[in-house]
């Protein structure tokens, strides 16, 4: 075999690996104590500023993550849970609002502003004015 088959043979079965070990990652099961710290660190505290219930020292806090528990051992998916607060606290008690509806301007808004704003730069660039060759 030659050195670059050899070589090519090489990168292919690397990155058959990597495959593999990225594919197994995603679809692997997650542990219950996983589940309920990731749903824990997407909803947010009702009382405290801006702080997940994971991170909340907080009674309510403490007893919403008891709530989470139960539920990921009754089976409920990760949506219902999250459902399961909402109907109760509203839209505003995820961390991450969702890609829809009243939430959508919190995505584009600042996508749009970062754009116009290298919009302005590059349209208010100066050109440097050129010098007179008479004076050069």
């Amino acid at each position: 075999m030659s050195a670059d088959l050899r070589k090519r043979v090489g990168w292919v079965v690397t990155a058959t690996l990597a495959v593999i070990v990225v594919v197994g990652l995603a679809m692997g099961d997650a542990r219950p104590e996983d589940r309920v710290a990731s749903i824990g660190a997407s909803i947010r505290c009702p009382v405290c500023q801006g702080e997940a219930i994971i991170d909340s020292p907080s009674p309510t806090a403490k007893a919403m993550m008891e709530i989470v528990g139960e539920k990921v051992a009754a089976g409920e998916t990760d949506q219902q849970i999250e459902s399961y607060f909402q109907a109760r606290f509203g839209e505003g008690i995820l961390l991450d609002p969702p890609f829809a509806g009243k939430t959508l301007l919190v995505w584009i808004l600042p996508v749009l502003a970062i754009a116009g704003g290298v919009w302005l730069i590059l349209t208010r660039r100066r050109k440097p004015e050129a010098i007179p060759m008479e004076q050069v």
